[in-house]
């Protein structure tokens, strides 16, 4: 039992997906803080130049502590709180919040993040708080942690007391509805116009976006307005699994429902997706669109992450091919099975006929076996940039 559970955990023929810590550096990058990932140095190119794309069109200031093993061994917080202090002296412009992330040591040794953020507060005048990261899951997980503790934090009621919502009250003045997009991030989202087409779509459908939790384009740009904002929405539309624990503390917290589905997908589906957001505004109630449209039965698979694939197979299944959902990333948004080590992954692999998915799941093996045959089986390439990297982007 001990070994199954051991191997069902192990990647030999497939890379693990960006890590946890690279998820909450992404998902708070446009919003101009200070994100600090308490590890050893060296480890910010991993984060920073192989998991982000937007380095050459924006900077994020995002800085590594530089993490000694006699820190580690001897418990030294106020040299981290110091240097910390010294890069906020140093930028030329304040940052909005400052956001600590963890590592495999501070981990383990417990560190104590919430007593250091409330001495950084003290110390700088600058709202604080910690994203629950170890490097131990995948990035669905860092970036859902990242958005939910920035809402806790930047959306606390007493802190939009009195604030005036000119973007709400502006969509009410002309019908429109507002929606706040979550998990809008270049893992799943990484060229400009894929994003631009998304504003595009939610206009022409009578929408307006009152606060994007993700990443903007020069068209549409994000601000860290845009977090005091999204109490203002209508609704919220979770594009991502990234999105999801916002989701549920808006609603939870703010009454606002909200939406699991990418519209993207194709044009019936984004019909589906507009029509669950007007259902939901009026019934304030939360939809999945495409979960009911799935088909465990069916020959054809979409592998990956759950929102992006998810709404892909439903987008199959309503122009006449069925289709099913391989999920493979941790953060869950529906009650789909999460299949993790690529054991699992490759005996899923080997129930489909056709299958869509990063190119990479080819190579996953179970017992030394593919999960993928190319001689009764067809793939149809989506490479995404959470498991093979920069090896088929387009430029």
């Amino acid at each position: 039992m001990k070994n199954n559970r051991i191997r069902k955990q192990v990647y030999t023929h497939i890379p693990v997906y960006s890590g946890d810590v690279s998820g909450a550096a992404s998902a708070l990058y446009e919003f101009d803080g200070l994100t600090v990932i308490h590890d050893p140095s060296g480890c910010n190119s991993t984060y920073n130049t192989f998991d982000e794309l937007r380095w050459a069109k924006r900077e994020s200031a995002i800085y590594i502590s530089g993490l000694r093993e006699s820190d580690a061994i001897n418990g030294n917080d106020q040299r981290l709180l110091d240097d910390i202090v010294t890069t906020v002296d140093a930028l030329s412009e304040k940052p909005s919040f400052i956001a600590l992330c963890n590592s495999p040591v501070p981990d383990i040794i417990g560190t104590d993040f919430a007593a250091l953020c409330r001495l950084l507060e003290k110390m700088t005048g600058i709202p604080a708080f910690y994203v629950h990261t170890n490097a131990m899951h995948d990035y669905t997980v860092g970036g859902a942690n990242a958005l939910e503790a920035l809402a806790e934090k930047m959306t606390a009621k007493e802190r939009i007391d009195g604030h005036a919502c000119e973007i709400g009250a502006a969509n009410h003045a002309s019908h429109a509805k507002s929606v706040n997009l979550l998990g809008l991030t270049p893992f799943e989202f990484p060229y400009d116009e894929q994003v631009d087409h998304l504003y595009d779509l939610l206009e022409s459908a009578g929408f307006t976006v009152c606060a994007n939790w993700g990443r903007g384009t020069k068209k549409h740009p994000v601000s860290f307005k845009d977090v005091s904002h999204a109490s203002c929405a209508d609704v919220s539309l979770v594009i991502s699994s990234i999105g999801i624990k916002t989701a549920m503390y808006l609603y939870e917290n703010y009454g606002i429902p909200y939406v699991i589905g990418n519209p993207l997908a194709s044009d019936d589906f984004d019909s589906v997706v507009f029509n669950d957001l007007l259902a939901s505004i009026s019934s304030q109630v939360v939809k999945n669109s495409y979960l009911s449209l799935l088909d465990d039965s069916a020959s054809t698979a979409f592998i990956g992450e759950s929102v992006t694939m998810g709404s892909e197979a439903a987008a199959s299944a309503l122009s006449g091919t069925p289709a099913r959902l391989i999920r493979t990333t941790e953060c869950q948004v529906d009650v789909k099975s999460f299949f993790h080590g690529e054991t699992e992954i490759a005996e899923e692999l080997k129930k489909a006929a056709v299958i869509h998915g990063d190119p990479l799941f080819k190579n996953a093996r179970s017992h030394g076996v593919r999960g993928f045959d190319a001689t009764r089986q067809t793939w149809i390439d989506e490479p995404h940039l959470a498991m093979s990297g920069r090896l088929y982007f387009r430029d």
